[in-house]
């Protein structure tokens, strides 16, 4: 059993206090406690807060282990004081089945550093034409529950409103980059010459 005792730690809303952790548990909160079996840790200038959880990180791994692996995101992430990150599909091979997410979720079991969510791919490839695998991914060791092209948007109504339906039934969420691709395609300008002589 492991115990700390951080002293005079500062909880949000709350004057500085001591924190009794057993196991990774807060087990007393309260001034003047005291633990012979606890290591102290001076908490003065330091304030306790829950974990942080990031909805929204790319760790790259698979495919792109050379920007960023599951361990050095976890790693980053709990140096940051993050306990659980939610990895998004843009991998390669993109997060679009339930092997995919399942790989990510291991590598992020095997780092135990924070919890590692994997997000799953709304379509195939991200390609915004057809589903991906959304119930084998729910299903999945991985449990996903939420589901997003990252940086692309299903721009297809219809197939925006099946992948709503279909998340439905596991409370599953859709996290859709909101744009209409045709509102947000870069102007076409034709360049305009002033005539010789004007400022």
């Amino acid at each position: 059993m492991t115990a700390y005792l951080i002293t005079s730690v500062s909880v949000v809303g709350a004057a500085p206090t001591d924190l009794l952790i057993r196991d990774g548990v807060v087990a007393e909160v309260g001034p003047g406690l005291s633990a012979p079996d606890a290591t102290v840790v001076d908490g003065a200038g330091l304030v306790a807060l829950p974990g942080l959880v990031d909805l929204h990180t790319h760790l790259r791994e698979p495919g792109r282990e050379d920007a960023e692996t599951v361990e050095s995101g976890s790693r980053a992430a709990a140096l940051g004081g993050y306990t659980a990150v939610c990895a998004m599909a843009n991998t390669s091979p993109v997060a679009d089945t339930a092997g995919v997410v399942e790989q990510v979720w291991r590598l992020g079991r095997e780092a135990g550093l924070v919890d590692v969510q994997p997000i799953g791919a709304v379509t195939v490839g991200l390609a915004g034409e057809r589903l991906a695998e959304l119930g084998a991914m729910a299903d999945s060791a991985a449990r996903v529950r939420i589901f997003s092209d990252d940086g692309h948007c299903v721009a297809d109504p219809k197939l925006m409103r099946r992948a709503l339906e279909y998340v439905k039934a596991f409370d599953g969420i859709i996290a859709q980059h909101a744009e209409e691709p045709r509102l947000t395609e870069a102007p076409r300008c034709t360049r305009v010459r002033s005539p010789p002589g004007s400022a």
